[in-house]
C-alpha cells in the first residue's frame, strides 16, 4: 500500500533535485555564455555525421555488401542533397522564428540518424542520410543569423571562433562516439548514440534559447550601443564609430530602401550577388573547406602510406595533428577583434589573408618532407592556419549583407561551400590517379595532389587583399541600409529586450 506514496516522494525528491540543478547551471553560465555554448553544441553535433560515418565506414560495407565508391556517394548525395534544400531553409531563416527552426532541424537531424541505424539496405542509408545532409547544413544557417543578432558587430569574431569550434570539436565528438560504440556495440548502436545526442540538442533549444529580436544593425546604425541594450559600451559601437570617424561613403546604389523580408528568392540572389566582396569571401571560404574536406578523407591513408605507420596509430596522430585547427579558430576570431579595436576597419579580412598565406608556407614543407617526425610539426602549424580563416570570414560575411538577407545569404554561401565540399573527396581521387600514371606510388601521388591543390589557397588569400579595400564601403552600406529600414519600420519585438540586454553586455 505504501508503494504508491513511495513513487509520489520518489517524483518529488527528482523533480527537486533537478530544478536545483538546473538553478546552479543558471547561476554558473550567464546567458551570454549559455548562447555560445547551445549553438556551438548544436552545430558540432549537426557536424558529427560525416566523422562518424568515416569511422564506420567497413562495418557498414561488410553488411551491405557495398564497394569504397558506392559508400562515398552516400556522403556525396547528403551534402549535395543539403546544399539545395538550404536554399529554401534560408527563406525560412529570414521570416520565421529561428529558434523553433533550429529545434526542428535538429529533430530532423536526430530522425534520420537513428532511421541510418534501423536501414537493411544501400537506398534505405542513402535516403536517411539525405535527410541528415539537409539538416545538418541549415543548422548552419541558422546559427549564422541568430549569431549575428545576439552578439554585436565588434565580437563576432571571436564568438565565431568559439562557436566553429564547437563545430570541429563535433566532428572528432562524432568520429570518438562511432568508433567506441560501434566496436563494443555495432554500427547500428553508434548511429542511435548520436541520434540521442540530437534529441538532447532540441531539448536544449527549446528550454534554454530564445529568439533574439532583429535588426540589431538597425539599431547601431542609429547610434545606440545595440539592439536592446540599455548599458551602451564603447566595444558595441566600434565599427559604426570607425566607418563614420574615416568618412567611408557606400555603394549608393546598393543601399536599400525597403524591407527585403518579403522579396522572391531569386530577387534576393541576385542582390546578394551583386556585392563583390561577398562572392570573394565565399569562394574563399568554399576552398578552405574543400581543401579541409580533402583532408578529412585522405590524410589517414597519407599517413600510414607515407610514414609507414599502423592505421590506429594514424588516426591518432591525425587527430592531435587537426587539433591545431581547433586553436587557429580560436585565435583567429580575437586576433581580429582585437586588430578592430586598434582601428583596422577590414581586420577581420586581413586576418584571413594572412591565415591563408601562412597555410599555404605551412603545408609546402609538410607535404615534402619524408621524415614523420619533422613533418608533424609543419602539419600542426597548417592546420591552426587552415582553421584561422574560417570564424573571421563567417564574422565579416554578415558584416557586409542586411540583416534581413542573413538567412538567404547563407543559403547561397552553403550552396557552393558543400557544393564543393561534396566534389571534394571525387576530384582528389581523380587527381591521384592522374599523377599515378606518372610513375608515383599511392603516397607521393597523394602529397603531390594536395601540392597542386595549394594553388586554391594561394588565389584566396590574393583576393581577400582585393576584397580588404571594398569590405569598408559594404560595411557603410549595410548601415546606412538599416538606417533606412528602422526608421521605416521601428522594431516592435521587445519582449525579448532584457534577455538580450544581458547577453550583449561586454563581459
Amino acid at each position: 500500500m505504501k508503494a504508491p506514496e513511495n513513487l509520489v516522494n520518489l517524483e518529488h525528491w527528482l523533480c527537486t533535485e533537478y530544478e536545483q540543478l538546473e538553478y546552479r547551471l543558471l547561476q554558473c553560465l550567464p546567458d551570454r555564455a549559455r548562447v555560445i555554448v547551445i549553438l556551438a553544441a548544436v552545430l558540432g553535433i549537426a557536424s558529427a555525421n560525416l566523422a562518424a560515418l568515416g569511422a564506420l565506414a567497413h562495418a557498414l560495407e561488410g553488411t551491405l555488401r557495398i564497394s569504397d565508391a558506392r559508400f562515398g556517394l552516400v556522403g556525396t548525395v547528403a551534402s549535395l542533397s543539403g546544399a539545395v534544400l538550404t536554399l529554401i531553409a534560408g527563406v525560412w531563416v529570414d521570416r520565421r522564428n529561428r529558434v523553433h527552426l533550429l529545434a526542428i532541424f535538429a529533430a530532423v537531424w536526430a530522425g534520420g540518424m537513428a532511421a541510418s541505424g534501423l536501414i537493411s539496405g544501400y537506398l534505405e542509408l542513402l535516403l536517411a542520410q539525405v535527410f541528415v545532409g539537409a539538416s545538418r547544413i541549415s543548422v548552419g544557417a541558422v546559427v549564422a543569423s541568430l549569431t549575428g543578432d545576439y552578439f554585436p558587430p565588434s565580437q563576432r569574431g571571436r564568438i565565431f571562433g568559439l562557436i566553429v569550434g564547437g563545430e570541429l570539436v563535433g566532428a572528432g565528438l562524432g568520429m570518438l562516439v562511432a568508433s567506441l560504440v560501434g566496436n563494443l556495440l555495432g554500427w547500428r548502436f553508434a548511429f542511435w548514440s548520436l541520434a540521442l545526442l540530437g534529441a538532447l540538442g532540441v531539448w536544449v533549444i527549446r528550454h534554454y534559447l530564445r529568439e533574439p529580436q532583429r535588426s540589431g544593425m538597425g539599431k547601431l546604425a542609429q547610434g545606440s550601443a545595440s539592439a536592446t541594450s540599455t548599458r551602451p559600451t564603447p566595444g558595441h559601437r566600434k565599427v559604426a564609430e570607425l566607418i563614420h570617424s574615416l568618412d567611408i561613403q557606400p555603394f549608393s546604389h546598393r543601399v536599400l530602401r525597403e524591407d527585403p523580408t518579403c522579396w522572391s528568392w531569386w530577387r534576393a540572389a541576385r542582390y546578394i550577388v551583386t556585392i563583390r566582396t561577398n562572392i570573394i569571401l565565399v569562394l574563399g571560404s568554399s576552398a578552405s573547406y574543400f581543401y579541409f574536406t580533402g583532408l578529412l578523407v585522405f590524410a589517414d591513408l597519407y599517413l600510414m602510406q607515407r610514414f609507414d605507420l599502423p592505421s590506429d596509430t594514424a588516426s591518432v596522430l591525425f587527430m592531435a595533428l587537426g587539433s591545431g585547427g581547433v586553436l587557429g579558430v580560436l585565435f583567429s576570431g580575437w586576433l581580429a577583434d582585437r586588430l578592430l579595436h586598434r582601428h583596422i576597419v577590414a581586420a577581420r579580412v586581413w586576418v584571413a589573408a594572412g591565415a591563408f598565406f601562412l597555410t599555404v608556407l605551412a603545408f609546402l614543407p609538410a607535404f615534402l618532407l619524408t621524415s614523420v617526425w619533422v613533418a608533424a610539426p609543419c602539419f600542426f602549424l597548417a592546420a591552426l592556419f587552415l582553421g584561422a580563416t574560417n570564424p573571421t570570414l563567417d564574422a565579416a560575411r554578415l558584416d557586409i549583407m542586411h540583416s534581413r538577407l542573413w538567412g538567404r545569404a547563407e543559403s547561397v554561401r552553403n550552396l557552393v561551400r558543400y557544393t564543393l565540399v561534396g566534389l571534394a573527396p571525387l576530384m582528389i581521387g581523380l587527381l591521384v590517379d592522374q599523377l599515378l600514371g606518372h610513375s608515383l606510388d599511392g603516397a607521393r601521388a597523394l602529397g603531390h595532389a594536395f601540392l597542386i591543390l595549394l594553388v586554391l589557397l594561394l588565389l584566396a588569400g590574393i583576393a581577400m587583399i582585393f576584397a580588404a579595400f571594398t569590405y569598408p564601403r559594404d560595411v557603410a552600406t549595410v548601415l546606412v541600409s538599416e538606417h533606412v529600414l528602422t526608421e521605416s519600420t521601428p522594431a516592435t519585438d521587445t519582449d525579448t529586450a532584457p534577455h538580450l540586454a544581458r547577453i550583449r553586455t561586454d563581459s
